[in-house]
């Protein structure tokens, strides 16, 4: 069974951002097959931030879009109004098992206080892994 791993929005823009390929990244850090997860309020998010984006900013996220294709798109249970992205993306993370990519502050330091592991660019050039995956 393949290690989820579930990427929220900052972290599909790293490679239009920083150059950095994050799944091969991935890959090289977890030494595991892995399948790759997009939440369906990431993908709207990336779609709102590209219509309301200049054109720079708007082709970073146009780079994002593109990059979903490579992941799994999924529907985390039932469809709430008003919840937070990053509340439905840990929620789905400890509800699989997940590892969760991102280079948000807040979401990190919520999913490792809830044993949730977290991969973040370190340093502009890579990736790392902090906290434990059984």
């Amino acid at each position: 069974m393949p290690l989820i791993v579930v990427l929220d929005t900052n972290m599909l823009t790293v490679p239009a951002q920083f150059g950095v390929d994050v799944f091969a990244e991935t890959e090289r850090i977890l030494e595991r097959n892995i399948e790759f997860v997009v939440l369906q309020s990431v993908v709207s998010e990336l779609e709102r931030n590209l219509v309301h984006e200049t054109r720079a900013g708007g082709q970073m996220f146009k780079i994002a879009l593109d990059l979903v294709q490579r992941c799994r798109v999924v529907e985390p249970g039932e469809p709430r109004e008003g919840i937070p992205v990053d509340d439905e993306i840990l929620r789905y993370a400890i509800t699989t098992g997940a590892v969760i990519a991102t280079n948000d502050r807040r979401l990190k330091e919520r999913a490792l206080s809830q044993g949730t592991p977290v991969l973040y660019l370190r340093g502009r050039k890579q990736l790392q892994l902090i906290g434990f995956i059984p």
